[in-house]
């Protein structure tokens, strides 16, 4: 079932956040000095202050317990495109469909709010995720590697008239 998370329910997202980063972490050679905005070092006001700069949190709950989450709001630059970020699941229950669900509901609540596309950036070296990305309708845009990043960041879109 997907839920709005409240602010009292901010700690159960960040534990499934700096869990499921932490594969991420652990394959690529992001740590705390290299990549301190990485979900899983965040400190315990951080979804707040996502939440703060106008992103909404949702969350797959399964048995009342929240297994995944992610935030989605509109892009600073282009109101037509709305950002899909830090989007996590329990790495223990991984692969039975709540990342999809994610993906499905940001897409949702984009669309009804008149978007025209669902952005994310991810880890390109990651490309069992890409491929994950690719397989729901997003597309490459392009690969950047920005200073200071121990790996490069794959921009990729969801046009909704695509789905």
């Amino acid at each position: 079932m997907i839920i709005d998370v409240t602010p009292e329910r901010y700690s159960e997202c960040l534990e499934v956040l700096r869990s499921g980063f932490a594969t991420e972490v652990a394959d690529f050679g992001i740590t705390r000095d290299n990549t301190p905005s990485n979900p899983a070092f965040w400190s315990d006001d951080a979804a707040a202050a996502v939440v703060a700069k106008g992103f909404q949190l949702f969350a797959v709950e399964d048995e009342g317990r929240i297994v995944g989450c992610a935030f989605v709001g509109p892009s600073k630059s282009r109101p037509s495109v709305w950002s899909l970020r830090h989007l996590a699941v329990d790495p223990a229950i991984r692969h039975a469909g709540h990342g999809a669900a994610l993906v499905a509901e940001g897409a949702r609540r984009a669309r009804a709010a008149g978007a025209e596309a669902l952005a994310i950036g991810i880890v390109a070296e990651n490309t069992r995720l890409s491929d994950w990305y690719r397989r729901l309708g997003f597309e490459s845009i392009d690969k950047t590697r920005y200073p200071g990043l121990v790996f490069t960041v794959e921009r990729m879109r969801l046009p909704f008239e695509a789905i």
